[in-house]
């Protein structure tokens, strides 16, 4: 269930995208989007199929228990989301430096046309550096673009799949411990991007941390939607206002 997905976004990236990519050139964005419209577009639809295929109706009030869509319950697991937050912000920060490092081991090193965002060999100033293709300034359809792509297919797709159907069947397996199998299977799911695990992997245990332990996918969603796409946002819009 893990390893489907890996297969399918290395084939999107490394076979489909890959022609689209000029020699000596970077990916341009439109292969970017169109990964993460299929890639994680593929989960959130199997994971649709797959609680289908249990006897789930497709509706909110059907799946709610299933997914744990609710909200963590009282102020002391509230206090401890925020923990986590704050604490797997700067732990990711921290990892910059093992992605680095493991980005120079072989086997592990990035191709020179891998976008720059998450190409830890490659230093930039500025989020125009990141899109190096699209005009930013004014460009607010693009910042909505980019905005509704990455909630719905990244974020809800990856989220719906790995936490809100998979997690709670990993429960059989590994009792309590099943956000740290789920993290880590997360991240070795990343394969083709694995110069990138580090920091993966801490994202990874926050994600299932807050879905297992504190019981709530919207949670779990805001926390990956921050690790991948706030910082993101926030540059596409000063950018947008030509100030970036």
């Amino acid at each position: 269930m893990f390893s489907w997905p890996a297969v399918w976004f290395s084939f999107l990236i490394y076979i489909v995208g890959r022609p689209f990519i000029p020699e000596g050139g970077v990916t341009p964005t439109w292969v970017l989007l169109a990964v993460i419209v299929l890639g994680p577009g593929a989960e959130l639809v199997v994971g649709l199929l797959l609680l289908r295929r249990e006897g789930y109706a497709l509706t909110v009030a059907a799946l709610r228990d299933r997914i744990r869509w609710q909200w963590p319950k009282g102020w002391r697991a509230w206090l401890i989301a925020l923990a986590v937050l704050v604490a797997g912000m700067v732990l990711s920060m921290m990892m910059g430096g093992a992605n680095r490092a493991l980005a120079s081991v072989p086997g592990f090193v990035p191709p020179d046309w891998w976008p720059a965002a998450s190409n830890p060999t490659v230093q930039i100033s500025g989020v125009a550096e990141a899109f190096p293709d699209v005009a930013l300034q004014g460009n607010w359809l693009f910042v909505l673009l980019y905005f509704v792509i990455g909630l719905v297919f990244n974020i809800f797709g990856e989220e719906l799949y790995y936490r809100g159907f998979l997690m709670p069947k990993m429960r059989g397996v590994f009792g309590r411990w099943d956000w740290v199998a789920n993290g880590v299977l997360f991240t070795l799911k990343h394969v083709y991007q694995r110069w990138l695990f580090p920091g993966i992997l801490v994202s990874g245990l926050g994600f299932a941390f807050a879905f297992g332990p504190l019981g709530s996918l919207p949670l779990a969603m805001i926390f990956h939607w921050i690790g991948n796409f706030l910082f993101h946002m926030i540059f596409l819009v000063l950018a947008a206002f030509g100030l970036g």
